[in-house]
């Protein structure tokens, strides 16, 4: 953790709203799910992943886990241009599939996704959100098809495998960085 007299800010509690100059960043990468329940965890292991890459050290960029509390995460990404979400999503496809689905202008654009969180539904609570907070124009939900959803620290082999996929997904979503070409993943 850098010390005082440090440049680089602490980005332990980094969200859109708590920047220290009070600007929101561009974009807000959010993993929701609880990560001792086996698969339910993806969103935060691919958030780990983007923390020890190049993602970690962008200033544009929101990085947060709002594990299972739909408001946190629509804390996190309130003020940005655009939010990415992550999360195990059971539709009943293969374990490791994974499914995109859009939030744009206050609607889901086709199918509304399955994310039922300990205190309230997310799409339900982009709906109610809409007037606490600066929600973005464009959300997109990236949800990984889960085998197991159990008490465990580990995911399943098929959401491992699907892992540098998800990351390589949302990175592909991240606006370029001016002046700094892609990186490879590191973790």
């Amino acid at each position: 953790m850098p010390g005082a007299g440090d440049l680089e800010p602490d980005r332990s509690d980094r969200t859109a709203i708590a920047q220290g100059d009070g600007e929101a960043t561009s974009v807000a990468v959010i993993a929701v799910g609880n990560p001792i329940m086996g698969d339910d965890g993806v969103g935060a292991r691919v958030l780990e992943r983007l923390e020890a890459g190049p993602e970690g050290d962008r200033p544009d960029l929101t990085l947060a886990n709002a594990a299972t509390t739909a408001f946190f995460a629509l804390e996190a990404m309130s003020g940005c241009d655009r939010a990415i979400v992550l999360d195990a999503i059971a539709t009943g496809a293969s374990p490791g599939t994974v499914h995109q689905y859009q939030y744009v202008d206050g609607a889901f654009a086709g199918e509304i996704p399955e994310m039922t969180m300990h205190d309230f539904s997310f799409a339900e609570a982009l709906q109610a959100g809409r007037e606490a907070y600066d929600l973005p124009g464009e959300v997109l939900i990236l949800g990984v098809e889960p085998e197991r959803v159990e008490m465990s620290m580990s995911l399943s082999e098929p959401i491992e495998q699907a892992l540098p996929r998800l990351v390589a997904r949302v990175r592909e979503e991240l606006p370029d960085r001016p002046n700094h070409p892609p990186q490879a993943d590191k973790a």
